[in-house]
């Protein structure tokens, strides 16, 4: 029984020294995991951002660089006895850049001519597909007319 004390107290002992250095420890997980859950947040929402630019860089290169933006327009109408309001975004793309620069430079008589267009579109509530359509030929129609061989297509950016 002489030799038990010795033994026990030299576990105690070592158990003790081990103690401290395993609370460090996880404490340094704790700390590990924090910056490690920062890190995956910064990477998510650099991932989002790098999304949004490439949707951005495709939508431009896939039209061109003659695309002339006008808008939004906002819409605000009563349907039914309803306030109704939407916004639209439309493009024209210019035959070429100078075309595009005498578009550019009468942008208000555009407006005059987009506008009404845009107010006919929403006249009935949330536009059908065969709507849109008609809609984008009579805009080169009238564009056109105005401004001989100067429109080469008509985009809607965004419908909300």
């Amino acid at each position: 029984m002489s030799r038990l004390p010795p033994i026990f107290g030299l576990a105690v002992m070592l158990a003790m020294g081990h103690a401290p250095q395993t609370l460090a420890a996880s404490d340094g997980d704790k700390a590990n995991a924090k910056v490690e859950a920062e890190r995956k947040e910064k990477d998510k929402d650099q991932r989002k951002k790098d999304k949004k630019f490439n949707r951005d860089i495709t939508y431009r290169h896939a039209i061109g660089p003659d695309v002339l933006p006008l808008g939004p327009f906002t819409i605000s109408l009563y349907i039914d006895g309803r306030l109704t309001e939407h916004r639209l975004r439309v493009a024209l793309q210019a035959i070429d850049t100078a075309k595009k620069n005498e578009l550019e430079a009468s942008k208000t008589q555009l407006y005059g001519i987009v506008y009404p267009l845009c107010l006919k579109l929403f006249e009935k509530g949330r536009p059908t597909s065969s709507d849109v359509l008609a809609f984008k030929a009579q805009v080169q129609k009238n564009v056109s007319t105005r401004f001989k061989d100067s429109v080469k297509g008509v985009y809607i950016e965004s419908l909300l």
